[in-house]
């Protein structure tokens, strides 16, 4: 399929031509039902931080075998793949370079959706194999939920106007104050969209340090309840497996999951089981690198042009990262321990085929039409089971891969 074809397919649907801007009150109210009533951890000083630092989680054991990577973890919103979804659009500014919108669904919650219409970025596709990969693993991620959306009052393009890079006329509350007539506002579906829906939990943050950049992981001590060093190569390991290029410390969060909030009997409010995790998994399955759109991100030929190891024998994995030398703060090339090594192997060893294939259907990866050079017949479209077979192929290069260093 050409990429005129491609795009037809992305290209949003038209539905209607109500023009609606959603006020200030209704844009900013609550998110999900009950919010509001929640315990919520106050900011933190920088040594109160550094003390859930310390005693961070990175992974949990689970239960593999018996994860349902097509439907992906259970949360708030049970929406299952392509489900058409109506929202009303909420006018915010949007950061970032990927194609997002903040909508307000039928029962009130506020999400963040990411649609696709051809772009270089395809967090789509990503976000969704990202986030279901690591969940069944037993590391941390927040949902994605890949749906049909429709949105009512919104732009043709959204992201062309909710671009935090522009400056647009904005109403006190923040939201965006008007939009231009060449904006189309109307009601459109978006046949490619995934809905986020964050870890829940809360953040824990100080005034001027949010995120975490990959060092800070040495200062986790396992003596006190945090990761194990096995458990960190683990992690970082499983990046450079997908390529996660994208892995600046503002990808990352440190968190408390509501369950593990605690309150004494003076009121205050602490973390039992802190944890840290990536919160954005949009750049995967590519080739990474300086920048990762295109091939750098969710691409089979790419992806299968990159081995895990760039240093086979000294077990330092392959992560070239977005930046390169101008980012200090961003993960590239661990060197991983036999821990590690050995927990990210046996974890992935208990992937069925099925599983493997329903995380590439579940991302709707079949309708980026990608093509492969097949020799002499030339090329031909990617498939599902190709997808499946080139990641048990990469995965054999750490399962089949000879003892490394203990650390």
């Amino acid at each position: 399929m050409g990429d005129r074809s491609r795009l037809a397919w992305r290209r949003v649907r038209r539905t209607g031509a109500v023009a609606m801007v959603l006020t200030g009150a209704l844009a900013l109210a609550p998110s999900h039902a009950g919010v509001a009533d929640r315990v919520k951890l106050p900011s933190q000083t920088p040594k109160q931080r550094m003390d859930y630092v310390r005693r961070a989680r990175v992974w949990e054991p689970t239960d593999v075998a018996a994860k349902n990577l097509y439907d992906g973890p259970d949360g708030p919103l049970r929406f299952a793949v392509d489900t058409e979804v109506s929202c009303d659009f909420v006018p915010k500014k949007m950061s970032g370079w990927s194609e997002k919108f903040t909508c307000r669904l039928e029962d009130g919650t506020v999400v963040k959706v990411k649609y696709d219409e051809g772009g270089p970025y395809k967090e789509v596709f990503g976000e969704v194999l990202g986030t279901r990969l690591f969940w069944a693993l037993g590391f941390y991620a927040d949902r994605m939920l890949p749906v049909r959306m429709t949105c009512r009052g919104c732009p043709e393009h959204p992201f062309e106007y909710v671009d935090a890079r522009k400056k647009s006329p904005l109403n006190a509350d923040g939201t965006m104050a008007s939009f231009p007539d060449k904006a189309r506002l109307g009601t459109y579906t978006f046949e490619l969209a995934a809905i986020e829906e964050k870890l829940d939990s809360e953040k824990i943050e100080t005034q001027d340090k949010q995120g975490w950049r990959w060092s800070l992981l040495d200062e986790v001590d396992e003596t006190q309840g945090g990761a194990t060093r096995a458990e960190i190569d683990a992690l970082k390991l499983l990046n450079a497996f997908v390529q996660n290029a994208d892995n600046k410390s503002k990808q990352n969060t440190l968190a408390c999951p509501h369950v593990s909030l605690r309150v004494d009997d003076h009121g205050v409010v602490t973390c039992e089981r802190p944890v840290m995790y990536v919160d954005d998994l949009g750049s995967v399955f590519g080739r990474g690198g300086f920048t990762t759109g295109n091939g750098g991100r969710v691409d089979y030929e790419a992806w299968k042009g990159r081995r895990v190891w760039r240093d086979s024998k000294s077990c330092r994995a392959r992560l070239a990262s977005v930046g390169g030398s101008f980012r200090s703060s961003t993960l590239k090339d661990p060197v991983i321990g036999e821990g590690g090594r050995l927990l990210l192997a046996e974890q992935l060893d208990k992937l069925s085929d099925v599983q493997i294939a329903d995380l590439f259907r579940a991302a709707r990866i079949e309708r980026l039409h990608q093509v492969r050079d097949v020799g002499k017949p030339g090329e031909r479209e990617v498939t599902i089971a190709d997808w499946v077979a080139l990641f048990k192929e990469k995965r054999s290069e750490i399962t089949e891969h000879p003892a490394c260093q203990p650390r």
